[in-house]
């Protein structure tokens, strides 16, 4: 048995899912010795409160973040962990039983440094939410066997010696900090792992504009990824080659839609470009019309229907961060996380939400869950 584990949960306005989700980590001990370290990154909807209030009941260990975003709080308290292995869980992720004694067994491997667990769907959540996850599911089935090149934070566990090798997670990233950890560890020599049976629920964001705000995050993270690491241009594993191409041949036919006009004021083929453009587009939706045919019935689940018009959704949030990210880079501004992994502001009812938690009734979802959502 592994001689301890250490969890490290990063939070920043988690009120809304924080107790359950330390609740189920504390659910995982079986013996072996075990920490829970919370880093509290600079909260404002009461999670500060709320975490002192469940650290007198629980055996808790909580650091103050610098809000210097996600990277930074995983790695505040990831230097702080006593034990040789560090299972990373996000603010809104709540773990199944067994799943750290299935993803920890994967280091028994001395060569692994990092295995993923994997997230399931809820079948409770909203339409935008469930397909996301529907998606993620289906990226997760074709992976072959359990090696990967991509570990995705939040439902994770790294072996402490491989992260002190390669520096932990690079703080100047949002979005895709987990994506170049990784890299960095397979160029490092280590191995990755995959672990199907060790399962967590994720509360992705909910609604179109949740969805559509953390597809623009995504985006533009996994371009500051690929601007450090120019071969992964292809993607990865979780993130396959396929979903990297759709939002550039979007562009690429919102291009020609937008140059058919002064193309027809020369008296060039401005029909043949724009229905050029149109085809583009058309065959765009057929493939994601088949995806989520392919995925309806993997799953039983009509949600993945939607993957046409939502993933339209997600390819124009891709281009609008490719146009941003390269107007910053042409107007010299080094990368932020706060480029994709922006503070939202508070909601209204943030002070209520908070009352409502403190007399310990839970509301059943929101949308302003967490700014650490992961996943892609």
């Amino acid at each position: 048995m592994i001689e301890g584990v250490s969890f490290v949960v990063p939070v920043h306005n988690g009120a809304a899912w924080i107790r359950d989700t330390i609740d189920a980590i504390l659910s995982q001990a079986d013996g072996r010795p075990m920490e829970v370290i919370v880093v509290d990154d600079h909260s404002r909807d009461g999670s500060g409160e709320l975490l002192k209030a469940l650290a007198r009941t629980r055996p808790l260990r909580l650091i103050p973040g610098e809000g210097r975003g996600a990277a930074a709080a995983i790695n505040t308290g990831m230097r702080a962990a006593r034990f040789p292995i560090i299972c990373q869980v996000d603010q809104d992720v709540l773990l199944q039983p067994n799943w750290m004694r299935l993803l920890v067994a994967e280091f028994a491997d001395p060569t692994v440094a990092a295995a993923q667990g994997y997230y399931t769907s809820d079948r409770h959540a909203t339409t935008c939410a469930r397909a996301m996850s529907l998606d993620l599911e289906q990226r997760y089935a074709a992976i072959a066997g359990c090696e990967t090149d991509h570990v995705c934070s939040g439902n994770s566990a790294y072996r402490a010696e491989a992260l002190r090798r390669v520096g932990f997670f690079d703080e100047s990233l949002g979005y895709g900090y987990d994506n170049d950890l990784s890299y960095r560890l397979r160029e490092a020599g280590s191995r990755l792992t995959f672990c199907r049976a060790a399962r967590s629920v994720h509360r992705w964001r909910e609604g179109l504009a949740g969805y559509v705000v953390q597809q623009y995050g995504f985006g533009y993270g996994r371009i500051d990824v690929v601007a450090k690491h120019p071969r992964r241009f292809t993607g990865d594993a979780v993130s396959p080659a396929l979903m990297m191409w759709h939002p550039l041949l979007l562009a690429l036919a919102l291009v020609a839609l937008m140059a058919a006009p002064f193309v027809a004021a020369a008296g060039g083929p401005a029909a043949t470009i724009a229905g050029a453009a149109g085809l583009l587009v058309a065959a765009m939706a057929v493939e994601r019309l088949v995806a989520g045919a392919r995925a309806a019935w993997r799953f039983r689940d009509p949600t993945p229907l939607v993957f046409p018009l939502l993933h339209l959704a997600r390819d124009l949030a891709w281009v609008t961060a490719i146009a941003m990210w390269s107007a910053r880079r042409i107007g010299g501004h080094p990368p932020k996380p706060s480029h994709s992994m922006r503070q939202r502001p508070e909601p209204v009812f943030s002070m209520l939400r908070s009352q409502v938690l403190f007399g310990r009734v839970a509301p059943r979802r929101s949308a302003e869950a967490s700014r650490y959502n992961r996943g892609m």
